[in-house]
């Protein structure tokens, strides 16, 4: 299924993140722990709760919570 979500600088990643969370019916504990086995570093539920809250994600972990959620970044130009 797709959705269409167009972000722009006043969007909230901790809402993005939430609701995508939710859509795929995923607590944070699972995201972390799917997080920990595809990129072979470890996350631990608060960590990434406290990126996501703080809005600290980097670009790379953003990418790797779409992938797990099966979901894709594309950047168009405006």
């Amino acid at each position: 299924m797709a959705i269409n979500i167009d972000i722009d600088s006043k969007t909230d990643i901790n809402e993005l993140v939430r609701l995508l969370l939710f859509r795929n019916k995923i607590t944070i504990a699972e995201l972390a722990r799917r997080m920990s086995v595809l990129s072979d570093k470890e996350y631990s539920r608060f960590n990434v709760r406290a990126k996501i809250e703080k809005g600290t994600l980097k670009f790379s972990e953003m990418v790797l919570i779409c992938e797990i959620l099966g979901y894709k970044l594309d950047i168009h130009e405006i």
